[in-house]
């Protein structure tokens, strides 16, 4: 990744409060043998692996698509609900339409149902957009923001309820079994173990060889031979200008490519083996084979984790300090947090909304413990995102639970204190 052109810290310091007033988890861990999973890893458990986050999606030992089961997006927050069939729940910024419920403007201080979705089965969110497997194949829908396609119904206008996402070359609608939503594009991982990409095009990072943009999924091509498309995708994760994806058998730490800002047109091998891959604004972080993270792009804030704000190359990554025991690793747009074998969290990098989650607004070059939550067994954040949610316990009290930005209400609205709190520096119970 080009590391030319960093802007100095005071001034991303500024765009990032500026940007606040606009996931990845998996799930069942319990105690059990921790298997390489293509895109993260998956947990064996009496209930089966799940393996889900919204900037990275994968597969399991057996082939199944991880669900995401909440997603964060720029300024706003979604959860499948429990209802059968299963449908999804948004809360936040709804300037576009992201929160599907056939209304834009304003932001939401309650959730609101997803209109038309049914039998969800993952859920996923971008700057302004949302995305969402679900009906019968599953198939993936999309909505909200669409200047650029992100929502691929072969249309640029924003759409303020559900679409089925069309695929490039005879606009059939795209089955999948994971998806992954970046800034203003998305990516899915398709039955055959195939990727495609929709959206902003800017510096490749759909995949497919071009720059311009696509309001239908394309096949994400192999930078080995552009004449075919990457084979055995176990993973992928769409972030802010970049695309990364883990190529390889599953249950085995595969191959990282990558596509946009800082690649070859057509995509780069990395050289570097991972067991799961996460794309952020400017930088990526993978879970080596050993369960230590290394990151490599944009380290203004620390994100990278290795105690400097010097950004590095994908042919040098850097190790994020102390972590040997990581099943997993979320980049937001500033920051990085990993889950932990022992289903603690810890964050490094930007915090001047607290989405560092350990109760000060202090931005820290290594990684730091997440305050007061244990027994994690989800956790998202997005390329756009100032706030980070897990599913774990605080107090004893299961649930939702997210930290960081909250000038939308995407963690919590609240009629006392007057007006809102702008953040939360520290696990708070989303209800919805």
């Amino acid at each position: 990744m080009s590391n030319s052109s960093l802007d100095s810290s005071v001034e991303k310091n500024s765009a990032e409060r500026a940007s606040s007033r606009r996931t990845k988890s998996w799930i069942a861990v319990a105690a059990a043998v921790v298997v390489v999973a293509g895109g993260a890893v998956a947990i064996a458990t009496s209930q089966g692996g799940d393996s889900q986050r919204s900037g990275t999606v994968v597969t399991d030992a057996g082939g199944v698509a991880a669900r995401t089961t909440i997603a964060v997006g720029g300024s706003s927050s979604c959860a499948m609900t429990t209802t059968n069939p299963a449908g999804a729940k948004c809360w936040g910024s709804n300037s576009y339409g992201q929160a599907g419920n056939f209304s834009t403007g304003g932001d939401l201080t309650s959730a609101v149902n997803v209109e038309v979705m049914q039998r969800v089965s993952a859920i996923a969110a971008g700057a302004s957009h949302t995305c969402a497997l679900g009906d019968a194949g599953p198939h993936v829908f999309c909505w909200g923001l669409n200047t650029s396609g992100q929502v691929a119904n072969n249309t640029f206008n924003n759409q303020v309820a559900p679409q089925g996402v069309l695929i490039e070359p005879n606009n059939g609608f795209l089955t999948a079994k994971a998806i992954s939503a970046g800034s203003a594009h998305t990516c899915a991982l398709a039955a055959t173990d195939l990727a495609y990409c929709w959206g902003n095009n800017g510096s490749g990072r759909l995949g497919n060889g071009l720059t311009t943009n696509s309001s239908r999924g394309v096949p994400v091509k192999d930078p080995g031979n552009s004449t075919q498309a990457l084979p055995r995708v176990r993973a992928i994760s769409a972030g802010g200008t970049q695309t990364c994806a883990i190529s390889g058998d599953a249950g085995a730490a595969g191959q990282v490519y990558c596509w946009g800002t800082g690649y070859a047109a057509t995509g780069t091998n990395t050289g570097i083996t991972a067991k799961a891959v996460s794309v952020g604004n400017s930088h990526t972080c993978v879970v080596l084979a050993d369960s230590s993270v290394k990151c490599w792009g944009d380290n203004a804030y620390g994100q990278l984790g290795n105690g400097s704000t010097t950004s590095a190359l994908y042919s040098a990554p850097v190790a994020a300090s102390g972590i040997t025991n990581a099943v997993d690793v979320v980049t937001g747009k500033y920051h990085t947090c990993a889950l932990l074998s022992d289903q603690t969290i810890k964050c490094w990098g930007a915090n001047s909304s607290g989405q560092l989650g350990n109760g000060t607004n202090i931005q820290s070059l290594t990684p730091v413990s997440v305050s007061g939550i244990t027994a994690v067994t989800a956790l998202v954040s997005s390329s756009s995102s100032l706030h980070t949610c897990a599913v774990g316990s605080v107090s004893g009290v299961l649930g939702m639970k997210c930290w960081g930005d909250n000038a939308n209400y995407q963690i919590n609205w609240s009629a006392t204190p007057s007006p809102y709190i702008s953040y939360f520096t520290t696990p708070f119970s989303a209800v919805y």
